[in-house]
């Protein structure tokens, strides 16, 4: 079975009687060395233990002294041990506790310094591996690659690798923003690490909690099983110890099992806060035109929701301007204006406009979603030294952008490290949202739109690249970039959501983000996503994963996009289970209506139409397709299942083998009916008897079918 032991790490934990922790379901037991770490993992009530080390390690600092055991009453044991690193002249405590929870063994870190630093933190976990084992996380790329679109749900071989959370950490050396983020294959969008021995049906997970503060963190995985976190600018010192929790658990060989372990353990990262978001789901758009639409086309599209192209506002971050009625007026924003009339017609907005808007669209029974950003603000800035005399005391300061940034916002503008600012579209500023003034502005903002656009559905937040960058000018007490305390902004959103989030929530609006960082943490308030790169077969990847059981929309750039095979676009939408941009009028950098394109969104429609409300189904081994003879995923939708079987080719059929699917009682069989590209009706395709396993023969055309599935009695 697994044999394979790497020797180097066995004898860091020969000292000492291991002590045996099991979880209460007894599917994992780990034993624990005396000096503080993991010692040797059992899978399974009756499996063998195998020597898995598992530690932590700080930076280059070395244990000064034996570790201190202490063993709790509810069975949880702890190590406290003093680390030392000589050549930066620092110390730290670090207390480790291991404790038996319902189906996990729980591994919490807590980290105190004399005096403060920042330093690699790492967890190690040695994994036996052999010919069969393959790994998993939740990546952008299964294959580490740029190119293509390969399925995030396929495990590999183990490699030698190294993955980013959302992005990279930024550097000064570095300076990749958004054209890093959501691009690249070497990303990965959970924190969960994964070893699959599909042999034994035997899996194991690390999963860290995405309730730590967590800010710039890389997983290194190695061919002979190594997984290695590395938590990066961390501040470690006396006064606020640094606190992480993980659980190893265990599970089938399939990695529907570890995301639904997570998707149960941390709920409120995988619904959406308001349920209702799933009534809005559908084929987006990104568009401005506010004219007439054929409603009943649109609707066999799919299309559900505008996250209006609006530039209804002045400038950037002044969405709702204070004017002192909702029929005065304004210019639209421009970035080669200010607050200036432009040469075109139809350039202004007022409150009653983006009001009658969203009320038409409502009368359509398509939804709007408003722009909102929280990292930008302004429009051709000029800087401090260009403030009109008088503009701090002037009540309409905020029809002069650079005047309203410098003087009223001006503890968000996010300052290099080296002075100046960091610039953005139409010489806008990058923003950090904790500053106090600028935060206060943007719930302010939030309330308004509230109070003067009730037929709006909400926001969508765009920008989010910009959290990972650092505020040189404040602290948030636990920060520490380039040998300097400081602010990363994923502390100012996380500190944010919880304010601005519930302002649209109680008034039953919803809070969608165009999240170029893809990191299930900085979800924990969000209802859906709106992805302005999920053409691109990594951001794809991880909008899919990380929206399980929330509404996904994702960008289609053009006609150009849908080419050289537009059926294999639309099935890999499918399978993600996210909807795409249909060609509406107006679109901003989306695809515009053409005969071509909207001859294959009236295709696809019924199908995406069928994956409203969808919760993936997690369940382990829960669906395939024999013979690997096309993908299949599926999904609980109101009334049943919906499973998009897709990427057949030229097969006329498949055979779809489902394996505990959760039925409701009294369930006797489930009624399979299908829908297929250009259809306009359902076609019953047989119906199986409920059962643990159950087989299905489902015929395809252009490759792939959607498949309703609906109990009865």
């Amino acid at each position: 079975m697994l044999t394979q032991v790497c020797l180097a790490f066995i004898c860091a934990f020969a000292a000492g009687e291991p002590t045996t922790l099991t979880s209460e379901s007894g599917n994992i037991a780990v034993q624990l060395s005396a000096n503080g770490g993991v010692a040797a993992i059992r899978l399974g009530p009756n499996g063998e233990f195998h020597t898995t080390p598992g530690f932590t390690e700080i930076g280059n600092a070395v244990p000064t002294g034996e570790a201190v055991r202490t063993l709790s009453e509810n069975g949880a044991v702890t190590f406290r041990r003093t680390l030392a690193d000589d050549k930066l002249g620092q110390s730290c405590t670090v207390v480790e506790r291991f404790s038996p929870q319902r189906d996990s063994i729980r591994w919490e870190v807590e980290i105190a310094g004399e005096s403060a630093f920042s330093a690699k933190i790492v967890t190690r976990l040695q994994m036996p591996v052999n010919d069969d084992a393959r790994f998993w996380t939740a990546w952008s790329d299964p294959l580490h690659s740029d190119e293509g679109w390969h399925d995030p749900m396929e495990a590999q071989p183990p490699q030698n690798r190294t993955w980013y959370y959302g992005a990279p950490a930024f550097t000064q050396k570095k300076k990749k923003l958004v054209s890093y983020c959501p691009l690249h294959g070497d990303t990965f969008c959970m924190p969960v690490a994964t070893l699959l021995y599909p042999a034994q049906d035997q899996g194991i997970s690390l999963v860290l909690s995405p309730d730590d503060a967590l800010l710039d963190l890389e997983l290194r995985t190695a061919k002979d099983g190594g997984i290695t976190f590395v938590r990066l600018n961390h501040r470690i010192g006396k006064d606020r110890p640094v606190r992480f929790a993980m659980d190893l658990v265990a599970h089938p060989a399939d990695p529907r099992a570890a995301l639904g372990w997570m998707a149960a353990r941390y709920p409120e990262y995988f619904e959406p806060p308001l349920p209702a978001a799933h009534d809005i789901a559908g084929c987006g758009a990104y568009s401005a035109y506010e004219g007439d639409l054929d409603a009943e086309k649109f609707r066999k599209m799919a299309f559900r929701v505008n996250w209006k192209a609006s530039f209804d506002f002045p400038y950037m971050g002044m969405f709702m301007p204070p004017v002192p009625g909702d029929d005065d007026r304004w210019f639209r924003f421009n970035d080669k204006a200010c607050g200036q009339p432009l040469p075109q017609e139809d350039n202004w907005s007022s409150v009653a406009r983006m009001r009658a808007y969203s009320e038409k669209m409502r009368g359509y029974g398509f939804y709007v979603l408003n722009y909102f950003n929280v990292t930008e603000f302004g429009v051709n800035l000029k800087g401090a030294a260009a403030v009109t005399p008088g503009a701090d005391k002037d009540p309409d300061a905020w029809r002069n952008a650079n005047d309203f940034t410098y003087t009223r916002v001006a503890d968000g503008v996010l300052s290099l490290p080296n002075g100046g600012y960091w610039n953005t579209w139409g010489a806008a500023v990058a923003m950090d949202p904790g500053g106090p003034d600028y935060q206060k502005f943007l719930l302010d903002q939030a309330r308004r739109h509230v109070e003067k656009l009730p037929a709006s559905s909400g926001v969508c937040i765009d920008r989010m690249d910009w959290l990972r960058m650092a505020n040189p000018n404040a602290d948030d007490g636990e920060s520490w970039v380039d040998g300097k305390p400081c602010r990363l902004l994923y502390t100012s959103w996380r500190d944010l959501m919880p304010k601005l989030a519930p302002i649209f929530h109680d008034a039953g609006k919803f809070v969608f983000v165009n999240n170029h960082l893809k990191r299930i943490d900085l979800l924990r308030h969000v209802d859906g996503i709106y992805c302005e790169f999920a053409d691109n077969g990594r951001a794809l990847n991880a909008t899919g994963l990380l929206t399980l059981h929330k509404p996904a929309i994702g960008w289609t750039v053009s006609v150009d996009t849908l080419k050289p095979d537009p059926d294999g676009f639309f099935q890999r939408y499918m399978y993600m289970g996210v909807f795409p941009t249909v060609p509406l009028s107006g679109n901003d950098h989306t695809i515009v209506p053409s005969e071509w394109a909207d001859k294959y969104y009236l295709d696809y429609g019924p199908m995406l139409d069928a994956m409203r409300g969808k919760h993936w189904v997690l369940q382990a081994h829960v669906v395939a397709v024999e013979n690997n003879a096309a993908k299949a995923n599926l999904f609980a939708v109101p009334g049943g299942f919906a499973m998009p079987v897709t990427f057949g080719g030229d097969a006329k059929g498949v055979t779809v083998v489902l394996r505990g699917l959760p039925v409701g009682a009294g369930t006797g069989t489930l009624t399979a009916e299908a829908m297929y590209p250009g259809a306009e009706a359902w076609t019953r395709i047989g119906a199986v008897e409920s059962a643990p396993k159950m087989r299905l023969n489902v015929p395809l055309q252009r490759g792939c079918a959607m498949v309703r599935l609906t109990p009865q009695g």
